[in-house]
């Protein structure tokens, strides 16, 4: 048995701190104001999903990072009536084709 399962075996609650200690070593804290109603709102969302809060906010920065995009609110349906794709053509044949 090598010398770190021993170690792991003897002394778990220390192995467990250590992992714990590494682990929140590369984490930082970020503190942002919001209305009240929106914290509880998107925590009971959250909530209901199964996924922690942070989990959501997490993944919104990532979204952000690897698109620079930012979503805000439902995305719009566009309606493309005959009149708009005619337009949309016009505009299409105006690109020079490769």
């Amino acid at each position: 048995m090598s010398d770190l399962i021993k170690l792991i075996d003897f002394y778990p609650f220390l192995f467990a701190l250590t992992m714990l200690v590494r682990y929140n070593y590369l984490m930082t804290t970020l503190t942002i104001r919001i209305e009240e109603d929106l914290k509880t709102k998107a925590f009971d969302k959250a909530e209901k999903l199964g996924i922690p809060l942070t989990l959501v906010v997490k993944n919104a920065l990532r979204t952000f990072i690897e698109t620079s995009r930012v979503v805000i609110g439902e995305p719009e349906t566009v309606i493309v009536t005959p009149q708009i794709q005619k337009k949309m053509d016009e505009i299409g044949n105006l690109v020079p084709k490769k």
